[in-house]
């Protein structure tokens, strides 16, 4: 009787497993995001979750938290150092500590176009991507756009800047000492506190893209808005080795197919979205300053003087630094 009892119990366990052997091994991926739960980020990275767990036939599933409801970027990290979360979209300030090289595109007043920009990451992309490794981190790519300046008062040139109190993200070391360099008032807050800065006049300027203003309703607490690329405000989706490598070699190859093929999309079309979004301020009120000629010049002169003393004072390895000034030269000489 007992043998019958054992010889029944492992046919149905082998039946079982069988059955669902695969789900047994499926994959959660925790991803935490400040971006709000209708976005496009959001939708287009749902629709992406989707097809991942199609294609893994249920091995893999991505659980996005949007909103902010998991904490701010460093929150994020601490959870998944500890397991809580497995991934996160981070700015490149939210690994400054750890790889300073990740914050060269967002130096202030480097670029001057969207082409220039393009030509240099092209050529550097990858090698920045790979420092993500010593982190114990995978990426899936880039997406940024263009800083301009939203402000309550008219700012046409670097005197109208002098003095105001300007929003930096907490952590964001370079910028900070940029802003003071410019005789600005620096303010580190998390983003989640920008809106009521702007309200309450904690705050008198915010730099960033126009599309994320949009999105963050801080448009809502300003009057002006100026059109120049003050850095590149790059972002990325983040997810730890040690989760990822829980997936076999080809559900590793859907996910990076499909959230890279996401991030492509977003990089590429974020010079419309952001010539779409200023054009939608200006629509609802927001008056576009144009800056004086030559206030660009001035700024990216002073800049490029802190810039190299803070790349020789080690927050980013110069020689990476020198690179991009080099593809920088290449492409305005070969654009004259």
């Amino acid at each position: 009787m007992k043998m019958r009892i054992l010889k029944i119990t492992t046919a149905l366990f082998l039946l079982v497993t069988g059955l669902y052997g695969p789900l047994a091994n499926a994959v959660d991926i925790k991803i935490a995001t400040l971006a709000p739960n209708q976005s496009q980020w959001m939708q287009d990275m749902r629709a992406a979750g989707k097809r991942i767990e199609q294609k893994t036939s249920g091995r893999v599933k991505l659980k996005f938290y949007g909103g902010g409801t998991q904490g701010t970027e460093d929150k994020v990290l601490q959870k998944i150092k500890i397991g809580q979360l497995h991934g996160g979209t981070f700015s490149a300030t939210d690994f400054m500590k750890q790889y300073g090289a990740i914050n060269l595109y967002g130096l202030p007043f480097v670029f001057e176009s969207w082409e220039e920009m393009r030509y240099v990451r092209d050529r550097m992309d990858a090698k920045l991507a790979s420092g993500f490794s010593d982190l114990d981190f995978v990426t899936f790519g880039f997406a940024g756009s263009f800083s301009v300046v939203l402000s309550n008062e008219p700012i046409s040139k670097y005197a109208d800047m002098k003095g105001k109190k300007v929003w930096l993200p907490q952590g964001d070391f370079v910028s900070y000492e940029a802003m003071r360099r410019l005789q600005l008032s620096p303010v580190a807050l998390p983003v989640t506190d920008v809106l009521t800065g702007l309200q309450t006049g904690l705050l008198d300027i915010a730099a960033i893209p126009p599309e994320i203003a949009v999105a963050l309703q801080w448009h809502t607490r300003v009057k002006y808005v100026t059109d120049m690329p003050v850095a590149f405000a790059m972002s990325f989706l983040a997810v730890s080795k040690r989760a990822f490598g829980r997936l076999s070699d080809d559900d590793q190859a859907v996910v990076r197919d499909e959230l890279s093929g996401v991030y492509r999309n977003i990089d590429s079309n974020a010079p419309a979205e952001s010539a779409n979004a200023m054009e939608a301020l200006v629509n609802i009120g927001i008056k576009n300053v144009e800056p004086q000629a030559g206030q660009f010049d001035e700024l990216q002169t002073i800049m490029g003087e802190f810039n190299r003393e803070m790349g020789v004072s080690g927050a980013y390895p110069i020689d990476m630094y020198d690179e991009m000034l080099r593809y920088i030269a290449e492409y305005r000489n070969d654009d004259k």
